[in-house]
């Protein structure tokens, strides 16, 4: 990663922890460098108009806005509250144009967080009756037949959107083997899985494992490594942007199907609560289970996993905030208590947008679509002419 846009990485992440306790000048000066260092797009110009606005800069905030627009003038976020700056200045009849063009782009917005939600309500409390409509039609038919966005209807809900132009098509690419008819699904619901929710409960005793070996690595007597490294199968014959970067480190408990008995020896609870699930978590050719540390701005970028004949779970254990996962298009928060399953075959990334580091349970199971027969061909496969090379 370059060195440059990394430093401007954790400008941003600092100006938004600035902004989080109302520091204006603290958030407008790590905006500023960040700008300075390339940090691309139009929010960082958008928090920066923020900052500005705490500071009291009213034309400075006009200012960042303009510019936002300047790189994305179809910005939902940007023409909301460019509107919201420009009635502070009085320009109303120019407001009313920045409302009208962020709430059609907020028609269309495929996720909607609670700052659109409030920016677009306060627009069309201005605009009154001449307010667009911002009711996509397929959300009015979702509304008028009662879609919810819960499990049973959110396979419907992707379809909509993905027909809406909001969502795109995912399908599983896996990147070493490849088992036909099984379904493209991001997350499968934990709730469809008996063990979650017995797993979850042990989160408390997993985590005062990870914090006692988080201690003794302090003493320098455990070590987290890299997740993708040169000297291993990982790294081999392949290139990428995180190889033996600690800012995405692992320490593993099994390591691509050999259990490393000095580490589970350190984490014994840990260990019994993923051999409690069973068979479903020994997935061929060479499960692993480690805890995986994403440190303070790092990301991983989008990529593919290797075989589409197992999921990925990850257990939170330590969560500062502002840590995120991308599976297709569903881009999901980690939150305590809460097991995520997704297929890693479809395009996926994550980050840690916080100023301290996130600790997740990583471990593998077998698709469940799978008989107990597939799984023993696909077993027996691997054994006989050996499994994947890499683990990127």
């Amino acid at each position: 990663m370059d060195d440059q846009l990394a430093q401007a990485r954790q400008y941003a992440a600092a100006g938004m922890t600035a902004l989080g306790k109302s520091d204006g000048a603290q958030a407008n000066a790590a905006f500023l460098k960040a700008i300075e260092l390339g940090w691309p797009g139009s929010d960082v110009w958008i928090t920066l108009s923020i900052a500005k606005s705490l500071l009291g800069d009213m034309p400075g905030r006009l200012s960042a806005l303009e510019k936002a627009l300047e790189i994305d003038p179809s910005s939902a976020r940007a023409n909301l509250h460019y509107g919201q700056a420009l009635v502070g200045a009085g320009r109303n009849a120019d407001a009313k144009v920045a409302f009208g063009r962020g709430l059609e782009a907020f028609a269309i917005l495929a996720t909607r967080s609670a700052e659109m939600e409030q920016l677009a309500h306060a627009a069309r409390d201005f605009l009154g009756d001449s307010a667009p409509s911002t009711l996509h039609p397929l959300d009015k038919f979702a509304d008028e037949h009662g879609v919810r966005g819960d499990e049973e209807d959110e396979l419907f809900k992707l379809s909509l959107d993905i027909l809406a132009g909001r969502a795109q098509p995912f399908t599983s690419r896996p990147t070493r083997y490849y088992y036909p008819g099984l379904p493209d699904r991001q997350f499968h619901p934990a709730s469809q899985f008996a063990w979650t929710d017995t797993l979850a409960a042990r989160t408390p005793e997993i985590r005062a494992e990870l914090q006692a070996l988080l201690q003794r690595q302090k003493e320098e007597t455990t070590r987290f490594s890299p997740y993708v490294e040169s000297g291993g199968r990982e790294g081999s014959g392949v290139s990428h942007p995180l190889l033996d970067n600690p800012e995405w480190s692992a320490f593993y408990l099994i390591k691509q199907g050999q259990p490393i008995e000095e580490n589970i020896a350190q984490c014994p609870r840990t260990h019994a609560a993923i051999k409690a699930i069973g068979e479903d978590a020994e997935p061929a050719p060479a499960p692993s289970v480690l805890f995986s540390l994403l440190k303070p701005g790092a990301s991983i970028p989008p990529h593919h996993g290797m075989l589409n004949t197992r999921l990925i779970c990850h257990l939170p254990i330590i969560l500062p905030g502002q840590c995120s996962l991308r599976v297709g298009n569903d881009t999901r928060e980690w939150k305590d208590g809460e097991v995520f399953i997704f297929d890693d075959t479809i395009e996926h990334e994550a980050w840690n947008r916080s100023e301290q580091p996130r600790y997740i349970l990583i471990f593998e199971i077998w698709r469940p679509e799978l008989s107990h027969r597939q799984r023993n061909l696909v077993t027996k496969l691997f054994s006989t002419f050996g499994g994947p090379t890499d683990k990127t």
